[in-house]
């Protein structure tokens, strides 16, 4: 199982979840967000991380020209695109993985989620704009069902205190946690990161370990 630390704005931050032992970093390009990166730190960002994890670009909404100066400009591994509906054309032009985001409201049947079985899915809850980031643990049921038919990443209201049921019950591809590893928007505590890292590596039932740096 994978496990992926997301909105990461500044480089001591990245250091941090590589340190913890997470597979891949989130930085989030979406404007209105509060854990929005700016240029120079992804840069940055980006150097550090190198081959050590995938280093995923996160936005709301954007069209094949952007993504793919992204893609170039952050040496981005996949981009995650949190949209109401992601056109085919756009993922099969885009020369790296694009992981969809569907937001999973209250009551909601697993059957009626829409995308492609083949694709990761990323589960989330969602606000109006789609944009993630609440905090809100979704139905875990629905999760559950959805992951026996397809991978998925598992996000929303996950920490080191819920992923561990979470990865249990779900089964899933990847777990993605962000606002409720901060101390405040964008701004990551050291101790979340690291309980939630090894607390989903427990429940997987895969080695707790750190990312040193590459060899390459």
């Amino acid at each position: 199982m994978r496990v992926k630390v997301c909105g990461i704005t500044r480089v001591e931050d990245a250091e941090v979840a590589l340190a913890a032992g997470a597979d891949a970093i989130g930085m989030i390009f979406h404007r209105a967000s509060p854990r929005r990166v700016e240029p120079d730190q992804a840069l940055r960002i980006s150097a550090l991380v190198g081959r050590r994890a995938d280093c995923v670009g996160v936005l709301v909404d954007s069209d094949l020209p952007h993504l793919e100066e992204l893609v170039e400009r952050f040496n981005l591994s996949a981009v995650q695109l949190h949209l109401r509906s992601c056109p085919l054309e756009l993922v099969a032009q885009l020369a790296v993985p694009v992981c969809p985001v569907i937001g999973i409201e209250e009551g909601v049947s697993p059957w009626t989620v829409p995308w492609w079985p083949e694709l990761p899915l990323m589960l989330d809850t969602l606000t109006p704009d789609g944009a993630g980031g609440t905090g809100r643990q979704l139905d875990l049921e629905v999760a559950r069902v959805l992951a026996r038919h397809r991978p998925i990443w598992l996000a929303g209201g996950l920490d080191g205190d819920t992923v561990g049921e979470a990865v249990r019950r779900v089964n899933p591809y990847g777990v993605d946690a962000s606002s409720r590893l901060e101390s405040s928007p964008g701004i990551k505590d050291p101790q979340l990161v690291a309980d939630f890292v090894s607390a989903a590596r427990r429940a997987a039932g895969g080695p707790v370990r750190a990312n040193g740096p590459s060899s390459e």
